[in-house]
């Protein structure tokens, strides 16, 4: 992942504005911004709701969310009061110079501060329109409007179906794997969208629903129930295709996950735990007839775990050739070797005199030249307003007393 050789960023000359909250809209930009692209990210005057969200960093330089610094690194802060007709002004001559706009809001919010997606696409031709929604625009008949959020998704998509404990109940993943899922698929579809505007001088409306965007995390479990409806077993593990044994099992020390996943593995398995006649026994020697027997299997897995930690069970896997990993809490994860080797964790300034330990981009994983940094709120108005409108500090004065930026005197 880690690329000595630094390029050219790839979406410099690009403007965005974003006009987003929480965590889809937020991180489909923040990877924009990595690119290279100028990212300008309108607040209200109270700021993204993630920026009260506890736990905060408080330091005699300011305040800064952990919830708000993992998803808004590179942007730049503008303050903008759009139920004020000055506020509402500038955005849409923002939006006449942008070449992005991205939105996570409401739909009927957004129309409320004249922003419909639709009304925004005819209005600037040349403008690639991305909103991120809970059910979409277009055809989202019963569901037009209705709270969406990562976990309904995931409901909605059954992937919550397939993620089950041992007596086959539904369990919540426990993370927004929605709300990324919509995000990476918001920002594949904005860079093709930027290569038609670049080629042809056309906008794009891109409507994403977040249950559709999480279709793709289900494409092998929608296969085959079309070829074989699974009863869900009694002792269902995270489900029951992938392999048998397969999923988290508790170690001494924490948990590991084991991804027997072929019948060849369960055979290196049964040598690495020291019963090697398993591996032949026809009980076990096949998936098939281990799928029939899914509690024995996990018991004899279990009691190999608990009577190993972590690392002597992976040390003994990996040894083996099977799929093992230990289960990391995240402070294992900021101090991994192998992550830090590969680049794959950036140190982002917070704004406030410390730091962050954050994912990398994946699509564009180069360290970049500079340490990204945490906007603080409303930072960027006079350089932004300046820059991309030409307005003058006069001009910018009459615009806050105005109220365009909230708290007119």
């Amino acid at each position: 992942m880690a690329n000595t050789q630094r390029s050219p960023a790839p979406l410099t000359g690009v403007t965005v504005v974003e006009l987003s909250h929480l965590i889809a809209g937020p991180y489909c930009c923040q990877m924009l911004a990595d690119e290279g692209a100028t990212v300008i990210k309108i607040e209200s005057p109270e700021g993204d709701l993630t920026r009260h969200r506890a736990p905060a960093r408080r330091t005699a330089a300011g305040e800064v969310s952990a919830y708000y610094a993992a998803l808004n690194r590179d942007k730049k802060s503008v303050v903008l009061d759009l139920k004020n007709p000055a506020g509402a002004s500038l955005m849409a001559k923002l939006l006449e110079t942008a070449d992005v706009f991205v939105s996570n809001m409401r739909v009927a919010a957004l129309e409320r501060l004249d922003l419909h997606p639709m009304a925004l696409r005819e209005r600037y031709p040349r403008l690639v329109v991305a909103s991120i929604s809970g059910f979409g625009i277009e055809n989202a008949g019963v569901h037009a409007d209705r709270a969406g959020l990562a976990l309904v998704a995931e409901a909605m998509s059954g992937a919550t179906g397939l993620t089950r404990d041992h007596c086959g109940n539904p369990v919540w993943c426990g993370f927004a794997l929605g709300d990324i899922t919509a995000a990476v698929s918001a920002h594949a579809a904005i860079l093709l969208a930027l290569r038609n505007q670049e080629r042809y001088g056309v906008g794009k409306l891109i409507d994403l629903g977040l249950v559709e965007c999480m279709l793709p995390m289900v494409s092998v479990a929608m296969s085959r129930v079309q070829v074989h409806d699974e009863a869900v077993s009694d002792f269902a593990g995270s489900n029951t295709f992938h392999g048998i044994p397969y999923g988290a099992f508790p170690a001494s020390d924490g948990g590991v996950n084991i991804g027997v996943n072929r019948d060849d593995f369960w055979r290196r398995f049964c040598v690495a735990i020291g019963r090697p006649e398993l591996g032949a026994d026809p009980r076990y020697a096949t998936y098939v007839e281990r799928a029939k027997r899914q509690r024995e299997v996990h018991a004899i897995t279990e009691a190999f775990t608990r009577a190993h930690t972590r690392a002597e069970i992976t040390a003994k896997l990996i040894e083996a050739d099977v799929p093992v990993a230990s289960i990391l809490g995240m402070n294992e994860v900021i101090e991994d070797e192998h992550l830090l080797s590969r680049g794959a964790l950036w140190q982002v300034d917070d704004g406030c005199g410390g730091s962050f330990t954050l994912p990398a981009n994946t699509s564009w994983p180069e360290q970049p030249s500079h340490t990204p940094r945490v906007p603080r709120l409303g930072e960027h108005r006079d350089s932004i307003l300046g820059a991309e409108l030409g307005l003058s500090s006069s001009e910018i004065a009459r615009l806050e007393q105005a109220g365009a930026f909230g708290h007119a005197d």
